[in-house]
């Protein structure tokens, strides 16, 4: 692990401890725990929603039938949101595995950090298949949703939306192998 990793993984468990204290983050949450497959479900029709905006944004008879204007741009914005939260809900199942509930959007992925990728919980065996980069994706993802979502001013593009559904992918796949 280079030493970058190192010192992000540092900060997540510093953060992680600091959600905990704020009650952002609460363990041993056995009501959670059983919530597992329905995130996970939720993640899985997320990611399937997500693609067919895209079959949305590729089929201009699709847009005009559906009553949409030809050249519609809102939906490169919501192809990631629906993208996130298809990251979004993989990881809320992940960390509900772990008997975890996150009351917020920055305590789960700093709780999906701490308990999968730091090592320092082993019982899934997987730390060294869980490439750190997963965690890149879904944090990147939650920072393209917030501007999607909330900042009128920026314009979205095919290749931005594409990137992080793509990510979204990866992400939901690798979580699904990891939980079923």
């Amino acid at each position: 692990m280079d030493k970058d990793i190192k010192i992000k993984i540092k900060a997540y468990n510093i953060e992680y401890d600091q959600l905990k204290r704020k009650e952002e983050i609460i363990e041993n949450n056995i009501i959670e725990s059983r919530k597992v497959s329905r995130y996970l479900n939720r993640s899985k029709n997320d990611f399937l929603f997500a693609n067919t905006i895209k079959n949305l944004i590729e089929d201009t008879r699709i847009r005009l039938k559906l009553g949409l204007p030809e050249e519609y741009p809102n939906l490169y914005h919501w192809l990631i949101i629906s993208s996130y939260y298809a990251m979004y809900h993989a990881a809320t199942a992940a960390i509900a595995k772990k008997r975890i509930k996150s009351l917020s959007h920055l305590a789960t992925i700093k709780a999906l950090a701490k308990h999968y990728v730091t090592g320092e919980e082993l019982e899934f065996g997987f730390i060294k298949t869980m490439e750190y980069v997963y965690i890149t994706y879904i944090e990147s993802g939650r920072e393209s949703r917030q501007g999607a979502q909330y900042n009128v001013d920026k314009e979205y593009n095919k290749e931005e939306s594409y990137e992080v559904l793509e990510n979204a992918g990866k992400f939901v796949k690798r979580i699904s192998a990891l939980l079923e």
